[in-house]
This record gives C-alpha cells, structure tokens and sequence, in this order.
C-alpha cells in the first residue's frame, strides 16, 4: 500500500510542476485556437505560441498573429515568460522567437498573410534563402511590418 502511495504522490507531483512549466506546449494542429484571429492552428510550419508568467499558454496560427498580439497588448519581455515559433526547416517544432532568424518572402504563404517563416540556424535560412531569396528579419522587424498590414 505505501508503494501505491508513493507512486501516486510522485505521479501528483510531476503533473503539477509540468502544468506549470514556463516553456512550450505542443500544439494540437487542427484542435487548438488561435487567441488573436480565432482561427484553428493548422500549419506546423507557423504556429507559436507566448507563455505568461502564470504558465498559461497561448497558441497563435502564424507568426504575425503572435506579433499582433503581443503589439495590440502592448505587452514586452516584462509581461511574459517566453515567446516561441515555427521552424519552418523542422515543421512543428517550436524555436525561441527571440533567436531565431526570420524570412519574409512572398512566395512563401504564410496562414494570414505576412509571409514571414522563422529557422534555427544559419544554415537552415541560407538553404530556404538560396532556393526562394526574400529578407532577413529579425524580431523586432516584425512589430512595424505587421502594423502595415
């Protein structure tokens, strides 16, 4: 009995901190809602997500709904605990949004239109840049581009 008991207290234990965790989620593609268009989050190669303090997650269907989000908040670095992206290089895997390297390319639809993707590395951007060109962006790029959509 005191083995049960154990088990479920280490088993109690581990949900708790894992429901409070400040780092990301996994989005359920095609279940979870995007929280500034309302649309669903289909495309593994945009989606992201922002993590508040609290460990509350809010999932986003493209970078640009992120970015639009945090923008009509008018929320910083003091008012969240972690930002995350897309890799567009590795679909539906989620990538630091302050590290990672952004593309704007046209050709490139992105879910709402901005047409920007975000990579990991160096050599992931050079290998979508050289097959499709475009500008390198970083974070803080985004802000203006999305206010003139």
């Amino acid at each position: 009995m005191r083995i049960k008991n154990f088990i479920l207290v280490i088993s109690l234990i581990t949900i708790l901190i894992s429901a409070c965790s400040k780092g990301p989620q996994p989005i359920n593609y095609g279940e979870d809602e995007c929280e500034f268009c309302k649309m669903m989050v289909m495309d593994k190669r945009y989606g992201a997500e922002l993590v508040t303090d609290k460990g509350k997650i809010y999932f986003f269907d493209s970078i640009e709904c992120l970015v639009g989000y945090l923008d009509n908040k008018k929320l910083n670095n003091n008012n969240y605990s972690s930002v995350w992206v897309g890799n567009y290089a590795n679909p539906g895997n989620l990538i630091d949004a302050s590290k990672a390297i952004y593309l704007k390319n046209d050709e490139l639809r992105s879910p709402m239109g901005l047409n920007v993707l975000a990579v990991e590395s160096v050599e992931q951007y050079e290998s979508i840049f050289n097959q499709y060109g475009g500008k390198q962006l970083n974070f803080k790029d985004l802000f203006e581009l999305v206010r003139e959509m």
